[in-house]
């Protein structure tokens, strides 16, 4: 070739045959082209527990595998890896949920075969699936700013905005913010639970429907209902899943829900005639027991008690916590004792997960940010009690959680 030399940058593309520059060569990988994987795609429903599982395809010429799925019933889907086309090594896993926000998922290719696998984990078959499998080169994917982030979203929030504050405002799926508070206002010597019917709290052991009832006839659904028209019930069922339930109001006459409950969250006024609020007490009871649940003291507006049901499939993160104690005009200032207790019904076990004292002759109140949040597992209940050496000591207790969503639920 008149001993022209091919220069050393040059290098041949394996694919062509022809020579190209290595910024060429750069431009000519990353330009493949996005594929649409036929044999990882399907748009054949599946029956309940059926499984589509797709077919190994070389994918080490692509940078990204993008997978969207469409479909009616809940799910599990897998990208998985593999360095010879047998052997997964590598398995991610996401959860397809019909009640939630599904995004498409984007994963890094890191092994040379490439297949996905989507399970129905329903007791249902599907009407319809929907599921294609991208290969290509693909960035990160993106979100409006004022978009609720999905739990398992494969992008990079940049939103200026404090975590706390965007699961305050509903804005990250999965999550959710609970202020709860309560009061004692009479406490004698000994231990009682921290909420306004005094003594101790008597949690449902079978789940029971609610009676619902105030002490004045003015807090009636009708017309002619000053008072609280209605309530709204938050709390969980037999199952430990999270409920949620209206009921409408009908005076001093009990009514009944229909639906079962193994404990209240929050019990607070729905709707409201003239007054703008609750004209006598409303308790909710146990219909078979007869145990209060949950009480809203008149013109409260909502229920006073420092207890939490941690529904099933949840984690219950509480970093905040405000105990007072009000001291007694004169005479002897009581030694207050405050202690969490936490009952499992996974381990069928009570824990104390917190204490502190109170001596109402030198301080009045604690307030606790714990540079790592107490944690409580699903299924429990988070009571708090207090135990003072006066009669009469009134107590008050406010705290905060965030309720965290398994990512599988």
């Amino acid at each position: 070739m008149n001993g022209l030399k091919v220069p050393d940058q040059m290098h041949s593309d394996g694919v062509t045959g022809e020579s190209i520059g290595t910024n060429q060569r750069a431009m000519h990988v990353s330009n493949v082209g996005d594929k649409v994987s036929t044999v990882n795609s399907s748009s054949t429903i599946l029956t309940a527990g059926a499984v589509f599982t797709g077919t190994a395809e070389d994918v080490s010429r692509y940078g990204s595998v993008v997978i969207a799925v469409k479909t009616d019933q809940n799910g599990t889907f897998t990208v998985q890896f593999s360095p010879d086309g047998t052997n997964w090594d590598s398995v991610l896993t996401r959860y397809y949920r019909t009640t939630q926000t599904e995004v498409p998922h984007r994963f890094t290719v890191t092994r040379k075969y490439c297949r996905v696998v989507f399970t129905n984990t329903s007791a249902s078959d599907q009407t319809y699936l929907r599921l294609q499998t991208l290969f290509g080169d693909k960035p990160e994917l993106n979100i409006p700013s004022d978009l609720s982030m999905s739990q398992d979203f494969d992008a990079t929030s940049t939103r200026p905005t404090d975590f706390h504050y965007e699961v305050a405002l509903s804005r990250r799926q999965g999550y959710t913010t609970w202020n709860k508070f309560g009061y004692n206002g009479d406490i004698d010597i000994g231990t009682e639970t921290v909420w306004s019917v005094g003594g101790l709290f008597i949690p449902i052991v079978t789940a029971r429907t609610l009676s619902v009832v105030s002490t004045d006839v003015g807090d009636d659904g009708s017309p002619a209902g000053t008072g609280a028209n209605s309530v709204i019930i938050y709390g969980v069922d037999a199952n430990w899943n999270t409920q949620t339930v209206v009921v409408t109001l009908n005076g001093t006459t009990p009514v009944v829900t229909t639906e079962t409950w193994l404990g209240v969250n929050r019990m607070s006024i729905y709707l409201a005639g003239s007054s703008k609020t609750n004209l006598g007490t409303i308790t909710a009871t146990a219909t078979t027991e007869a145990t209060v649940q949950a009480q809203m003291p008149i013109g409260a507006g909502t229920s006073q008690h420092a207890f939490f049901f941690v529904p099933a499939d949840h984690q219950a993160l509480m970093d905040w916590l405000y105990i007072t104690l009000v001291k007694n005009a004169g005479g002897t200032q009581p030694l207050l004792t405050t202690k969490a207790w936490v009952t499992s019904s996974v381990s069928n076990c009570t824990y104390e997960v917190f204490r502190d004292y109170i001596n109402g002759s030198v301080e009045n109140n604690t307030e606790l940010r714990p540079s790592q949040p107490f944690i409580v597992g699903e299924k429990s209940l988070i009571e708090f009690r207090a135990t003072t050496d006066v009669n009469n000591t009134e107590v008050a207790i406010r705290f905060s959680l965030i309720l965290v969503r398994d990512v599988d639920a």
